[in-house]
């Protein structure tokens, strides 16, 4: 890839910030990636960003005014918010609790996801890479599933400036429903998410017949997926159904929602891949040879979302890496297993080979009904 030296974003500040103590959102996850990434000398294929901070009339182009003033107007402006009973019409208290910093949190995610786009915009890399952000749930004016501010749909926003059609790729096991709901009467968005679809399983939508409205419609695909779906299952949906997208839609750049709760053995996820499979699907993103914007995203086992994330850095970076893990920083959280690919029980697929075979076709032949 031309100009292929990824821009990589970090602030080692972003690891202060705590949600609370059995909150299983911990930001320490993104700094224990960046120190990994330097043990493993990465960081010599890197160009290293600092995010230039995005202001608050900057998220004015996707969220609202009161919401934006409840998150940045301090603790006693907040209680009053509260106290009128409208404050919690915009937070959950137990699932986005409201902690000490919280507008500066937002921003530092915000930034890097917002700095990679105007990166990419400029033609100064093909690859921009955000591993604190990635917070698809949060909503026009109201926060959901730990996200406060979109900084996915701030970024593609700022991507249309200049881009003619934006693809944008979920492989968190939640639904992206922010970003869906945000861009699901755009033509010029398409919206792929891979997510597990069952019963009581947040957020609880992204059905495969919700396939966009008025002039976005067939510009999104959902791909509802069953407990334990593993590495071989998950690539012979995956490729096919993104090669297709590629081929018909044509995007000009990418957006990838690469959470990590999609990984077998994480706390709050009940997906089975391995740290590899997640890793071929950004592989084969790479592969298109278009711009591509990288976010975090979910992760709640942190471990395995430093091994992951710095696995996919080394991939985009185009540099092998060793299977056992360089002595780093949190070395102790790592024990038992000191390596890139640590041994997980499997657990059972739900997804019969029937049923995925229909699904796959069936989306093949909404993709196909695509005008370039």
């Amino acid at each position: 890839m031309r100009n292929s030296v990824p821009f990589y974003f970090l602030d080692f500040g972003f690891g202060d910030f705590f949600y609370g103590a059995n909150h299983p959102m911990k930001p320490i996850r993104v700094n224990m990636v960046h120190d990994l990434v330097f043990s493993y000398g990465l960081n010599s294929h890197l160009k290293i960003k600092y995010p230039v901070k995005t202001f608050k009339k900057t998220l004015y182009n996707f969220h609202t005014k009161n919401y934006l003033e409840f998150l940045f107007c301090g603790k006693k402006g907040r209680e009053k918010y509260i106290n009128n009973g409208e404050g919690f019409s915009r937070i959950s208290k137990e699932d986005c609790p409201i902690f000490s910093g919280i507008a500066e949190y937002c921003q530092m995610y915000s930034s890097g996801s917002i700095s990679g786009a105007r990166d990419l915009i400029k033609r100064k890399t093909m690859i921009a890479i955000n591993w604190a952000g990635g917070l698809h749930h949060a909503k026009r004016g109201k926060s959901s599933g730990f996200c406060y501010i979109n900084d996915v749909v701030l970024s593609i926003l700022e991507l249309l400036k200049n881009f003619r059609k934006v693809l944008y790729i979920d492989i968190d096991i939640h639904h992206g429903d922010g970003v869906e709901e945000a861009f699901y009467l755009s033509k010029r968005v398409f919206c792929l998410s891979f997510h597990n679809f069952s019963k009581n399983f947040f957020p609880g939508t992204g059905n495969l017949n919700n396939t966009g409205i008025s002039s976005g419609f067939k510009s999104t695909i959902n791909v509802p997926l069953k407990t334990g779906i593993k590495d071989k299952t998950f690539r012979f949906l995956f490729e096919p159904i993104v090669s297709k997208i590629v081929q018909f839609f044509d995007p000009d750049v990418i957006v990838v929602q690469g959470g990590a709760d999609s990984l077998n053995g994480d706390s709050l996820g009940r997906f089975g891949l391995s740290i590899f499979g997640h890793g071929s699907c950004i592989e084969f993103i790479k592969s298109f040879e278009i711009p591509v914007l990288i976010l975090g995203g979910g992760g709640y086992l942190k471990t395995n979302v430093a091994r992951c994330w710095t696995l996919e850095t080394s991939i985009l970076s185009g540099k092998n890496i060793s299977q056992f893990l360089p002595y780093n920083n949190y070395w102790r959280f790592f024990s038992p297993s000191f390596k890139l690919y640590p041994s997980l029980n499997e657990p059972l697929d739900k997804n019969s080979k029937k049923n995925l075979r229909v699904l796959k076709k069936r989306i093949i032949k909404n993709i196909e009904k695509l005008k370039k």
